[in-house]
């Protein structure tokens, strides 16, 4: 619980840390202007006592009835004023607030960026997304406006209690008396309020999350009869939504009419007491400053519900901040060295030494891992599903570190390099291609936005893609879709190899590029992959072992170690783990020529 508090305390502390940062330049500004007016004070005398003289001239000269219009236009020309000077306040601190979650967006965002790929595989993309777009939102009942609001009020219950305490110590303490408990109320409901609206903040995050799988998967969803499942899904986490809503709202709701019952309460309690003060014979409180006492009493009950108000809207802003701040202050473990190297060019070698890894929450995936991969090696990484060929593809481009052992680029460990440096010497094309919601020239040329048209078309052209994207609706300038929903699985892994292309990377890496095409866009897209390894390293996971059998290396992954590795005709002859795999694809291939 205390770890919790001020895990707590630290959030907070940090939201706050985005208004300070606004409200230091108002600050600023106030002060200088200040300052500035201080300098003038004699001038300012000087011109005050000339607008006096001036003002007993006038009256003198004008009668009763003239100065009584003119001073009914100075009050409408002062509200006006005072109407136009709310208007401003209110823009300024709604545009401060702005700010202030766009820079919170910002950093949310920016965090993400920087978070490793376990955590992606541990939080629903609906949760992240919920955090980022409703939970920031939230954040509002906390920023600027709530926070000078909640200012002024208790300026302005300070100087209604110096006058209570001024005019009757004995009926401000039984003031006090009644007071306390109500604030502890409140404080409870408030608190109350927080827990609810975190867990109202949770279910919404749930049903982000159904929206968003079942967009994505809407063509799974469909093909498989099961709407109305997913239908009856839905309703049930909405009205889990629902209620946990409806939980908060009572609470919520409570504060207002809580504390104005309450306040007229504290004076009809004040009214009593203080009436027998009057009525006491011995005179021990004056009509008169009964009078007065009630009139600060009633003052001091409207910003007293405002603060009310307003704390309960701060706390609703804190349980969203907590979410948010889960994120931007969970630690970065993967990062650059204070003193990390550069690297431009690879020179020599790829090498494994006594590597091994295991994710946070699983046993050894790969175990005392040795390779040497040289400059202008073709590699082919082979074996049964789960082995671990992507996760070693996944530490050499460096999402993950080693748990042990190292890996060498050039002879240095590759986490003495910058990371970008690492990933700029490597293009990489996946069986699941992952394309932008833009045009086709952005997804091409995503990886050097500097480049021109005529090396994005070349780029296309060398990836067997230029022919199809010309046939598209806008040519180079067609929307794609999300996911590249548009195109067919041939055409984005063309376009994710004009990518690798244009990019003009040292390394390749091909993670079972070709293995879920049909014949004639493989035939397409190998033609293009061939053109695209040559004099490059190249990294091959691949399941279809006819593609790689003019690899320099093979290397066979089994249970997370080296099984086996060497040429294709040395790995038949060992008559090992390889040459299965081998026979039986070979086995399948013949009866399906023969079917």
């Amino acid at each position: 619980d205390q770890e919790w508090k001020a895990d707590e305390e630290s959030r907070s502390k940090s939201t706050l840390s985005y208004i300070f940062k606004e409200a230091e330049w108002i600050l600023d500004r106030s002060v200088q202007a200040v300052k500035h007016n201080w300098k003038e004070k004699d001038r300012f005398d000087k011109i005050k006592d000339e607008i006096g003289v001036s003002l007993k001239e006038f009256s003198e000269r004008n009668s009763k009835s003239m100065i009584l219009k003119l001073l009914l236009v100075f009050a409408a020309i002062l509200f006006f004023v005072r109407s136009l000077s709310m208007y401003f306040q209110q823009i300024i601190f709604k545009q401060i607030e702005e700010k202030v979650i766009m820079f919170i967006r910002n950093d949310f965002y920016g965090a993400l960026l920087k978070k490793p790929l376990e955590f992606f595989h541990s939080h629903k993309l609906g949760e992240i997304i919920s955090r980022a777009v409703n939970d920031v939102k939230m954040i509002r009942g906390m920023t600027l406006n709530s926070a000078t609001n909640l200012l002024r009020n208790l300026l302005l219950v300070t100087v209604y209690v110096i006058m209570m305490v001024t005019v009757s110590v004995r009926m401000s303490f039984m003031t006090l008396f009644v007071v306390i408990p109500i604030s502890v109320t409140v404080s409870l409901i408030s608190s109350a309020l927080k827990r609810r609206s975190r867990k109202v903040q949770q279910k919404f995050a749930d049903i982000t999350s159904i929206i968003q799988e079942t967009i994505m998967n809407i063509r799974i969803v469909l093909s498989f009869a099961m709407g109305n499942y997913e239908k009856a899904r839905f309703l049930k986490e909405n009205r889990k939504f629902y209620k946990k809503s409806v939980h908060m709202v009572r609470a919520s709701q409570l504060v207002t009419p809580f504390t104005e019952f309450m306040s007229i309460m504290i004076t009809l309690v004040i009214i009593w007491y203080g009436g027998l003060l009057v009525l006491n014979p011995n005179n021990a409180m004056s009509a008169g400053k009964f009078s007065l006492f009630l009139v600060a009493l009633l003052a001091s009950l409207h910003p007293i519900k405002e603060i009310a108000r307003v704390y309960s809207q701060i706390n609703k802003g804190l349980a969203a901040a907590e979410r948010v701040f889960e994120i931007i202050d969970e630690p970065v473990l993967l990062v650059d060295k204070g003193d990390a190297k550069s690297i431009d060019v690879f020179s020599d070698s790829i090498v494994f030494e006594n590597m091994s890894f295991k994710y946070p929450s699983s046993d050894i995936v790969l175990r005392d891992i040795n390779l040497t991969i040289k400059k202008g090696e073709a590699v082919a990484f082979v074996g049964p599903s789960g082995g671990g060929k992507s996760t070693m593809m996944d530490l050499l481009l460096r999402f993950y570190d080693p748990t042990s052992g190292s890996i060498k680029i050039d002879n240095v460990d590759m986490r003495d390099y910058k990371m970008d440096d690492i990933r700029n010497l490597m293009g990489m094309v996946t069986q699941e291609v992952i394309l932008f919601d833009d045009t086709v020239t952005h997804n091409i040329s995503y990886g050097r936005q500097d480049a021109s048209k005529e090396d994005i078309v070349q780029a296309a052209e060398a990836a067997n893609a230029h022919e199809f994207i010309l046939e598209l609706e806008d040519g180079y300038d067609t929307i794609i879709g999300e996911r590249g929903v548009k195109l067919s699985g041939g055409q984005k892994q063309r376009i994710a190899i004009a990518r690798a292309i244009l990019k003009n990377p040292q390394i390749l890496i091909f993670d079972e590029a070709t293995s879920s095409l049909d014949g004639e866009s493989e035939y397409q897209v190998q033609e293009a992959i061939y053109r695209l390894m040559k004099d490059r390293t190249t990294l091959i996971i691949a399941h279809r072992l006819s593609t790689i059998r003019n690899c320099s290396k093979i290397v066979v992954i089994d249970k997370g170690i080296i099984a086996e590795q060497g040429s294709h005709e040395e790995l038949i002859e060992q008559d090992n783990l390889y040459k299965k795999l081998y026979s039986i694809q070979f086995r399948d291939f013949s009866e399906n020529d023969n079917n």
